[in-house]
């Protein structure tokens, strides 16, 4: 057991000690591994440091899937047995099987990229469900275990397409390139064994080095073609951050593309909700933690506030499980503490997340 500085504590790190409140009221139980909700809820009461055992392992698995009481009428059981849903997934299918083709084509056959017909396609997806259940919530739901590369592009694709609205741009011919930012960032991993890509546990110095690679492949792959060139240089940059952490090059702000800044934001986004062999997806609202626990010089926050207050308030309605099991509703988000809204529960009563510090939501249902 040692003593942990909470800025150092990562998600998934076991905790040694109970958390309690400076009225004793217990926070989270020893044994159990803490989230990036209840991190957040740490800074609420001044709390400094926590107990963390020796192991400090990185997420494994967060069991966020609903008990078997609540897998009735759920949005979730609505959304997946709806008929908009079922044609949004043929959709969606469709969009990763076309991107997979085409992408194959450039790399072996060394065809062009072919890809007006698949931008129609996501655009006529787009258009046809961004309203109705609610576009982030097909996608939320659409997630499977170890989701390809292409069905992982498409996700960043429309989900990126959904963020430049929600930024303001109304061109249809930028947000076609914002698209095909998303569709393409992760070309160069055509080029990395799939036995890397696909291995469910941590990869070694070399193999990380490898994958680190895809960037400038992907760069390489598409600099000689006549688009658009942040296409190429949201390929390139996606793992840049602004604070100059990132790689393949360790680029500031300045020197990273506007709709790079996005693809690392929704590509991030995407990749903690997907379920992997290896754990559950996260819900969005631990994610949204995550994200407002990195320091703010990581991310353009003129783009990630945007993004995760959108992303939050999209959510309003839908029912949740809290960490005690308990189920309501969303109701309300507080733009100041957007992991942390409003939720009417069941029996009619409303709990305040941002004061129930012991509480957090554990899934979205």
């Amino acid at each position: 057991m040692k003593k942990v500085n909470v800025k150092e504590i990562k998600p998934g790190m076991i905790l040694a000690e109970a958390i309690r409140s400076p009225k004793g009221q217990i926070l989270a139980q020893p044994g159990t591994p803490i989230t990036a909700q209840q991190l957040l809820h740490m800074s609420y009461y001044g709390i400094e440091a926590l107990d963390i055992q020796d192991e400090e392992e990185a997420i494994k698995q967060y069991e966020l899937e609903a008990p078997d009481d609540f897998i009735g009428m759920t949005q979730s059981w609505r959304i997946l047995n709806s008929s908009e849903f079922e044609e949004f997934k043929r959709a969606y299918d469709k969009c990763a099987d076309k991107l997979e083709k085409i992408v194959n084509d450039f790399v072996v056959k060394k065809m062009p990229l072919n890809d007006k017909e698949l931008i129609d396609e996501i655009k006529r997806v787009f258009e046809k469900h961004s309203t109705g259940l609610g576009i982030m919530a097909m996608m939320l739901n659409i997630q499977e275990i170890d989701m390809s590369t292409y069905k992982h592009s498409v996700n960043v694709a429309i989900i990126s397409r959904v963020c430049g609205t929600w930024l303001g741009i109304t061109d249809e011919r930028e947000l076609d390139v914002l698209t095909m930012c998303g569709l393409y960032h992760d070309i160069g991993k055509a080029l990395v064994p799939q036995s890397i890509l696909t291995k469910p546990e941590a990869l070694t110095p070399e193999e990380f080095g490898r994958m680190a690679e895809h960037p400038v492949l992907g760069y390489n792959m598409l600099s000689e073609l006549e688009i658009d060139r942040r296409i190429k240089l949201s390929a390139l940059q996606h793992h840049e951050r602004n604070d100059g952490s990132g790689y393949p090059y360790g680029l500031t702000k300045d020197f990273i593309s506007p709709f790079a800044k996005i693809i690392a934001i929704t590509d991030v986004y995407d990749a903690m909700t997907a379920d992997r062999v290896y754990r559950a997806g996260i819900c969005p609202f631990e994610v949204i933690a995550q994200f407002q626990r990195e320091d703010q010089s990581k991310y353009d926050q003129n783009v990630l506030q945007v993004f995760l207050k959108n992303l939050a308030e999209s959510y309003i309605g839908t029912g949740v499980l809290l960490s005690d099991n308990s189920r309501g509703m969303i109701t309300m988000i507080k733009r100041n503490a957007l992991a942390s809204p409003l939720v009417e529960m069941d029996d009619g009563s409303f709990i305040d997340l941002q004061e129930r510090t012991d509480l957090y939501i554990r899934a979205c249902i």
